[in-house]
């Protein structure tokens, strides 16, 4: 396993939570744009996590409260194309799960901002999650 205070490489793999009712596998777009949309406690970009810090994928469940972990899907992005994205991923180290990480360019003030930019990335960014599934919510939508 990587250690969470070295800097990303370019071949790495990133994970990101998907709630539960943004992900709707009966859908023509599985992953709603709100998987995407950086929250107004986001100001410093999305969550992601290091695939090469954890020991296995669903280890970034633990970020969460026991109860929710089973709302999740999880999907797996490659660093390289967040980077052709104009991405970057930053170390963001938290104490419930290692390898914790932001996309520092996509937060709740730049969203705000420039949405119709942000829009096009974000589109991008559903299209590369829904190829990158690798967990499925284990509990339904209500």
């Amino acid at each position: 396993m990587k250690d969470e205070n070295e800097l990303v490489s370019p071949d790495e793999l990133v994970l990101r939570l998907i709630w539960r009712d943004f992900f709707i596998p009966e859908s023509a777009q599985v992953v709603r744009e709100r998987a995407f949309l950086p929250r107004k406690d986001e100001a410093d970009g999305i969550s992601v996590f290091r695939a090469a810090c954890l020991d296995r994928p669903e280890r970034a469940l633990d970020a969460m409260a026991p109860e929710k972990r089973g709302k999740y899907a999880v999907a797996q992005l490659a660093v390289a194309d967040l980077t052709r994205l104009g991405l970057t991923v930053r170390p963001a180290r938290i104490d419930a799960v290692p390898g914790h990480a932001v996309l520092p360019e996509l937060n709740f003030t730049a969203w705000q901002g420039e949405r119709q930019r942000w829009k096009d990335v974000v589109l991008e960014l559903i299209a590369l999650a829904e190829r990158g599934i690798i967990r499925l919510p284990t509990e339904g939508r209500p």
